[in-house]
């Protein structure tokens, strides 16, 4: 069921308690809101079935004890016209079960509400700015996130990936891919030294990977060869804590790039896959496939 709350926002202010600001609504963009006489409108929408084509909502989960829902924060000018708005998923177990990883998922949700408070302040400040000092910019600025893809779902682990995309002037957008993976038995996030060898061996099978995948397309690279350009962006000293990944369906590791990553900003984002075959030696004994 869809829950909707519009509120005036210098109301917002005096009537909300300080807890609810803080948990709910961004304190300094509400102000400056309320100083133009705006108004917020929050809304939590429920997952689109597989098909939809909304771009800016989640993919239901796939199995029937994990719900996805968006948060939604809107804001819109005396005129009714939007101008802000942001989004981020929640994602829930539903019932008893899985008592670990429900605790898990809250703390992600309760980042993933961190980092959307963050973003709808950046992109309020920004068209407040431009509002002020009358730069013509029609569109509305935002700063939203969703859950595109589910990866392994099942008693061992849950993995999905997420896209974000953002606007706050500017000639485009920026946008980029992450990925999430939870031991469903303790629900902590799964790192990537449970279920890889060795930095070594992924990056050999990465760049295998990029070969396979991008034919032709090393010399669009920052370092013109990929081998360098990931131990570029993957220091040593960094281990494996550089990456971003979940676990496909079959088991397959996937690697996402955005933008600016490995590449100029024309070339698009990299999504390198790595199935078990493929690249025998680089999987642990962690997280076996039945």
């Amino acid at each position: 069921m869809k829950k909707l709350h519009t509120l005036p926002l210098a109301a917002a202010l005096l009537l909300a308690s300080p807890a609810l600001l803080a948990s709910n609504f961004p304190l300094m963009p509400a102000v400056h809101a309320a100083a133009q006489q705006d108004t917020i409108k929050e809304s939590t929408l429920p997952a689109k079935a597989a098909g939809d084509k909304d771009e800016e909502r989640s993919l239901e989960a796939p199995v029937p004890w994990l719900l996805v829902e968006d948060h939604r924060i809107e804001v819109y000018d005396a005129g009714g016209k939007r101008m802000v708005y942001s989004s981020r998923p929640i994602v829930r177990v539903k019932g008893s079960a899985h008592a670990s990883l429900a605790c898990g998922l809250d703390a992600w949700n309760s980042q993933e509400a961190q980092d959307a408070k963050r973003g709808f302040n950046f992109a309020y400040d920004f068209k407040k700015e431009d509002r002020e000092n009358g730069v013509p910019r029609e569109a509305a600025y935002f700063d939203y996130s969703v859950i595109t893809k589910w990866g392994r779902v099942d008693e061992h682990m849950v993995s999905f990936c997420s896209f974000g995309m953002s606007y706050a002037g500017g000639v485009h957008p920026m946008h980029g891919k992450g990925g999430a993976s939870f031991d469903t038995r303790t629900g902590k996030e799964v790192p990537l030294t449970a279920v890889v060898t060795s930095r070594e061996a992924l990056l050999q099978a990465l760049a295998a990977a990029f070969h396979a995948q991008y034919p032709g397309r090393e010399e669009e690279l920052f370092a013109f060869d990929i081998r360098e350009q990931l131990e570029r962006i993957h220091p040593a000293e960094k281990g494996l804590d550089t990456f971003s990944w979940y676990m496909g369906t079959r088991g397959e590791l996937v690697f996402l790039y955005p933008p600016y990553a490995l590449a100029p900003y024309a070339s698009g984002d990299f999504t390198l896959t790595i199935e078990r075959e493929d690249a025998p030696g680089l999987f642990t004994k962690a997280y076996p496939l039945k």
